[in-house]
């Protein structure tokens, strides 16, 4: 990855971690995890990954490429789940600490600073398309998985890896590769959907608008910055490729086979 296009993530996953969470504080915590989970997850696609991967009380899940963590404190609100949250900007690390208290390491995808077999459930949202060795991700995931554990994952796909218009570092896959790439690594595909399928989520629309309005104050309180600017560009080139259905975001459920006796 280029040096315009490591300023341009970091200031979309990294300067924006640190301006979210300071526009939370002053709106109110119940203005978190609406934050905290856009761009990566609605609520409808956490319920589906929490249900279609077994996820349940004190099980631990690994949120790779996590964020801010969003998804991970949902997935322990609303399924009792022991989330750690991997993420390689220390920035949005901190925001998951100071946000949700919870345990955030800086982290690359291809050297996940956990134990082998330690994780009942690992996430991976919208993960894929940012990183070239998509390969070397999910053979990372998988070595921390215990057997019989299960992957969800939230794929934005295309049909070709640079569709015009794309956002800077993204790179996305095609979705009849997706059960390629984790066969490869042994992983077998139990059930996928697209997002668009979903049924809506009772709390869809306060979540989008508690969503809006951080990233309304955020505009306000950091208006004119270049970075700010560069993240908008970002933001509205991945909208209109998903309006326009040029990219398409599908979830998936695998899991690591069960050890044979």
């Amino acid at each position: 990855m280029g040096d315009v296009e490591n300023d341009v993530m970091e200031n979309e996953f990294g300067v924006l971690a640190t301006w979210t969470a300071d526009a939370v504080r002053v709106l109110g915590p119940e203005y978190a995890v609406p934050a905290a989970c856009k761009g990566s997850a609605s609520p409808a696609m956490l319920e589906w990954l929490g249900r279609t991967t077994g996820l349940g009380q004190g099980q631990v899940l690994m949120d790779v490429g996590g964020g801010l963590g969003g998804p991970a404190e949902f997935a322990r609100g609303e399924f009792g789940a022991r989330p750690v949250v991997l993420e390689p900007m220390v920035a949005a690390c901190r925001a998951a600490s100071e946000l949700f208290d919870l345990s955030a390491l800086a982290a690359e995808g291809g050297r996940l600073p956990v134990a082998d077999n330690s994780a009942d459930v690992v996430w991976c949202l919208g993960v894929l398309c940012t990183t070239p060795d998509k390969s070397g991700l999910i053979a990372e995931i998988v070595r921390v998985m215990r057997p019989g554990a299960q992957l969800g994952l939230l794929v934005f796909t295309a049909d070709e890896p640079r569709p015009d218009g794309a956002p800077e570092g993204n790179e996305f896959p095609a979705e009849e590769e997706l059960p390629v790439l984790l066969g490869k690594h042994g992983l077998e595909v139990g059930r996928s959907i697209a997002a668009e399928e979903l049924p809506d989520h009772p709390d869809q629309d306060t979540w989008r608008s508690r969503a809006d309005e951080v990233e309304a104050l955020v505009g306000q309180m950091h208006a004119g910055d270049d970075r700010l600017a560069q993240v908008l560009d970002q933001q509205r080139r991945m909208g209109r490729l998903i309006q326009d259905q040029v990219v398409r975001a599908v979830l998936v459920a695998a899991n690591v086979p069960n050890s044979p006796n």
